[in-house]
């Protein structure tokens, strides 16, 4: 998952602090990765760290800081109902109010609504939908049923293990990442005529949330938790799209990263089906993982979801 941030110390001390975080600091990216990125001549240098959970590296957050050029928050008003580009990571804690409560004391993050118990379908969980700076959002994900993602130990939080979404259109976007991408639905379901599901997680003012419907979906390429990108869909309820800010240098969530086996047939299978590439294949080093090819498109939404392969790996990945 990459994350674009005015600060990259302010921005680290939560997550290394409360999550038990391990940062790791890069070189700079060099011009290859910014022109994959698309970013304007007045981009003098691309900052770069990696942040990974102890407990399962395998996922890493990298947070990056665009110098010298102009920037927005892509989610400025960071409401459920706005649509465009990526809402929030998912991350397990053992007490999610613990980890809630030391966010709010020894960083200043808020909420979407306060830390709540429900069961919705498979999940039996509490949750938190904590806001932090530079356009983070994490729902904190403390489950009382079996997960496919370790769990941190106690007072930790896990690596990043979903990524969500607020589309506008549920139905576009499923047929996005199954026709066009060829992914599979792990879960689709539909909340309706009752209170939202922990009073009010994601903060859905009232009466709105007794009666407004939810559209829910996680996809993966694999069809499995672990991974996946989760779709919601707030049904009746408008307020701003943000997709079109959803780009590099812009502040936020602004792109996650896929592992492909071959980036050349797998952009060209895209665009077979129908798919529009925002970035075609080229080759890029990334530091950290190394010489890779590399592929980038759109969701109907604006998320932008890149696809690589390694060429020349700097360590083994997991």
């Amino acid at each position: 998952m990459l994350w674009s941030v005015f600060d990259i110390d302010r921005a680290c001390a939560a997550l290394i602090d409360v999550g038990g975080y391990v940062r790791t600091d890069l070189p700079d990216a060099g011009a290859d990765q910014a022109a994959a990125w698309g970013l304007p001549d007045d981009c003098s240098r691309i900052a770069q760290v990696l942040l990974t959970a102890p407990s399962d590296p395998a996922t890493v957050l990298r947070l990056v800081r665009f110098d010298g050029c102009e920037q927005a928050l892509i989610r400025p008003s960071q409401r459920v109902w706005d649509t465009g580009g990526i809402f929030d990571i998912d991350i397990f804690s053992r007490d999610a109010r613990a980890a809630y409560r030391a966010l709010v004391e020894r960083h200043g993050w808020t909420a979407f609504g306060e830390p709540a118990d429900y069961v919705l379908g498979d999940f039996d969980v509490t949750q938190v939908v904590a806001r932090g700076p530079d356009g983070m959002v994490a729902a904190i994900i403390e489950p009382r049923q079996q997960s496919d993602v370790a769990l941190p130990r106690p007072g930790a939080l896990s690596r990043p293990f979903n990524a969500t979404q607020i589309v506008r259109d549920m139905d576009a976007t499923i047929a996005f990442f199954t026709d066009i991408l060829g992914w599979r639905v792990t879960m689709a379901m539909d909340v309706e005529g009752a209170v939202e599901p922990g009073a009010d997680v994601l903060g859905l003012p009232l009466p709105h949330a007794r009666t407004t419907r939810r559209r829910m979906a996680i996809v993966h390429p694999d069809g499995t938790n672990d991974g996946s990108v989760e779709l919601l869909q707030i049904v009746g309820l408008h307020g701003h799209d943000h997709a079109d800010r959803a780009v590099a240098p812009n502040i936020g969530l602004f792109a996650a990263r896929f592992p492909v086996a071959d980036t050349d047939i797998a952009a060209a299978t895209i665009v077979a089906r129908g798919g529009t590439l925002h970035c075609p294949p080229c080759d890029v080093t990334i530091a950290g993982i190394g010489r890779t090819r590399l592929f980038a498109i759109r969701t109907p939404d604006g998320a932008i979801l890149e696809f690589f392969q390694i060429t020349n790996s700097e360590r083994p990945i997991p």
